[in-house]
């Protein structure tokens, strides 16, 4: 009887130790290192880091200690850790000295969800090298946190340092890192929040844009997805010159220099790190308003870049929004004579011009309202079009009104 009593003992004690060696296994093993920085920043071997968007590693020189460079919007960081606090240590470059342009960022700690609706998960840099304690006080445990920059990149330059924590981080799985759908964006202000948090009559800065809250990512926060963008504010197809989104697509990013030049002073981007499922264009309307504005230019260039982009990822699906604008219909009319919206992977979608529901954002853009509902538009298109299921409802804008710079 003893016999079998211990038999059924150490069966159990097997089933639960299994158990939790299964749950370790899952929550990721701790990494003893309570410091990142140099290579260990973008390690291969031993990944902490999830790098949000394109980014750029840059080793230690003379001057400057390692670093991870990122430009455009919604760039940042997910990174996962024991403790109660995690430091990163930033170094930006802030356009002009600017105070109106410093870069703010948004946090999302553990089950929330960025957009965050805590007015306390966002800061702000200001220049130069920063230590800034990006979350802190939490209960002392297993947390993960993910910082994307809301601002544009012709505001800030930003670059990481090192990231450091009172307990330890986690070594990540690359597997699951690369698990989302993955959203791209190619687009100017209209789908870059320029102005989203702001309100009619104010001039656009760093404090009333953001990305995070444009219909862009508010489409792809739908879906759980990870984002890339790729454009700014003032930016077109072609037009103005200088300023050529389609010029700087092998780029890792746009400079506060603001132009193509500058862009080109970035290292290229290597298209296989990062497949997009979903590409959605928002750009045209900067070209159509310059003087030297060429239609047959502008439609070989839109749809230059459409197959380029197809060429790159044919498996992903389009989405040409525009407000039925002069720069849409453009646009549509040279992708369906070249065969583009006839082979399937291409479709347009109709949003609302600025002030269509009675609201307007800061520098005449559209407001957070007015993203909030076309970002609905747009994933009932990707459900519509190819079956694409969301994960998540579509934020309230009531729940974020107090975030509206008076």
């Amino acid at each position: 009887m003893k016999k079998i009593l211990s038999i059924i003992i150490s069966i159990a004690l097997c089933i639960v130790s299994c158990a939790v060696f299964s749950a370790c296994n899952d929550a990721g093993d701790d990494s003893g290192v309570k410091l990142i920085q140099g290579a260990d920043l973008v390690s291969q071997t031993k990944p902490m880091v999830k790098w949000e968007g394109r980014y750029a590693y840059f080793e230690a020189d003379e001057e400057s200690p390692a670093r991870v460079t990122q430009y455009h919007s919604a760039t940042g960081f997910t990174i996962d850790f024991t403790g109660t606090e995690l430091y990163v240590e930033f170094d930006s470059t802030v356009s002009g000295s600017n105070a109106n342009r410093e870069p703010y960022f948004n946090v999302a700690v553990d089950g929330e969800i960025l957009p965050t609706v805590r007015q306390d998960r966002t800061f702000k840099l200001t220049g130069g090298v920063e230590r800034v304690l990006v979350v802190g006080g939490l209960t002392n445990g297993r947390h993960t946190v993910k910082c994307l920059k809301m601002s544009e990149p012709y505001d800030a330059t930003v670059s990481v340092l090192s990231f450091e924590t009172d307990g330890m981080f986690i070594e990540r799985n690359a597997f699951d890192d690369e698990g989302s759908l993955r959203f791209m964006f190619v687009c100017a202000s209209g789908g870059s929040g320029h102005g989203a948090l702001g309100k009619q009559g104010q001039g656009r800065n760093t404090a009333n844009s953001s990305a995070l809250h444009s219909f862009n990512y508010l489409t792809a926060r739908m879906f759980g997805a990870d984002v890339q963008y790729v454009g700014n504010s003032g930016w077109g197809v072609s037009f103005p010159s200088g300023k050529s989104v389609y010029d700087v697509l092998d780029y890792t990013g746009i400079t506060t220099s603001n132009n193509v030049s500058g862009a080109k002073t970035t290292p290229t981007w290597n298209h296989a790190q990062w497949i997009p499922d979903v590409i959605i264009f928002n750009i045209g309307g900067n070209d159509t308003t310059q003087n030297n504005f060429n239609l047959s230019t502008y439609n070989q260039e839109v749809v230059a870049m459409v197959e380029k982009l197809h060429t790159l990822y044919p498996n992903a699906y389009m989405v040409w929004t525009h407000t039925n604008s002069k720069a849409g219909n453009y646009a549509m009319g040279a992708l369906t004579d070249a065969g583009v919206v006839g082979a399937g992977y291409l479709k347009e979608v109709i949003i609302p011009q600025v002030g269509d529901d009675g609201t307007v954002g800061a520098n005449n853009h559209n407001s957070l309202y007015t993203h909030i509902s076309t970002a609905q538009i747009i994933a009932d298109a990707l459900k519509s079009n190819w079956g694409f299921t969301a994960i998540e409802q579509n934020i309230v804008y009531e729940d974020y009104q107090g975030q509206i710079k008076k």
